[in-house]
């Protein structure tokens, strides 16, 4: 439960139904109760690593940068993400995310010390490429290396790997992260000054999250729509 519940806040807020009612307590198999932020994390580590990676990637999914800034700052610290000691390959969807808050608060805050941070967990995704499978991670892969050189203003190299990682969550039916990689997409467009090409990729963005189920993050990306009208 303890593990859960984190997750199961943002899953409730991306599909629009965050204000159904939680209890506040948790009790695990030994019977014992606790509230939340009431000494749980102390107790059980992952526990404090699960809700660091749901608040980060609440904050980066919903351009939230304090909450991203605050939980990717202390979730890094305790997992201690450096190119000697990730070698878990179960840990990849947090190291992936991970690695695009860090790349988006490191990009906001002008923070070298994160956008390092991003690079190292790019770096650890794209051995999986080799190592482990191509149709699991080369989306991911392209989507960070397509973060690294926005925060790098290489903006060329960026638009051809956000276009890569958009054609390969596709095409391994990642529909979430073709969501994902869409929307990152456009807030690069919309952030160098290319307003009208950015409705297109919140657009598509809009059409993956519904077909994922995640309606309420698509609605919220309607407001960029009428960006395309104002340019």
């Amino acid at each position: 439960l303890a593990l859960l519940r984190p997750i199961c806040r943002l899953s409730l807020r991306l599909t629009g139904q965050s204000d159904v009612h939680q209890r506040d307590d948790l009790t695990n198999i030994f019977g014992e109760t606790y509230k939340e932020g009431e000494g749980i994390s102390s107790k059980l580590p992952l526990v404090m690593l699960t809700e660091c990676f749901a608040k980060f990637s609440e904050g980066l999914i919903f351009r939230e940068v304090d909450k991203a800034r605050d939980s990717i700052q202390q979730y890094l610290s305790i997992q201690g993400l450096t190119t000697a000691n990730m070698n878990n390959s179960g840990d990849f969807f947090r190291i992936f995310y991970a690695g695009l808050a860090s790349f988006y608060v490191g990009r906001e805050l002008d923070d070298r010390l994160l956008i390092t941070r991003g690079n190292w967990c790019k770096d650890w995704i794209e051995k999986l490429v080799v190592s482990a499978s191509t149709w699991n991670f080369q989306n991911k892969a392209y989507l960070l290396q397509a973060e690294e050189q926005f925060c790098e203003r290489n903006f060329d190299a960026a638009e051809r790997l956000y276009d890569a990682a958009i054609l390969s969550a596709k095409t391994h039916k990642f529909v979430n992260e073709q969501a994902l990689s869409n929307e990152l997409a456009g807030h690069f467009y919309l952030d160098t000054g290319r307003k009208i090409k950015s409705v297109n990729y919140f657009m598509r963005a809009f059409e993956s999250y519904n077909e994922w189920g995640a309606v309420a993050k698509a609605a919220s990306l309607t407001k960029y729509f009428e960006i395309g009208d104002a340019a």
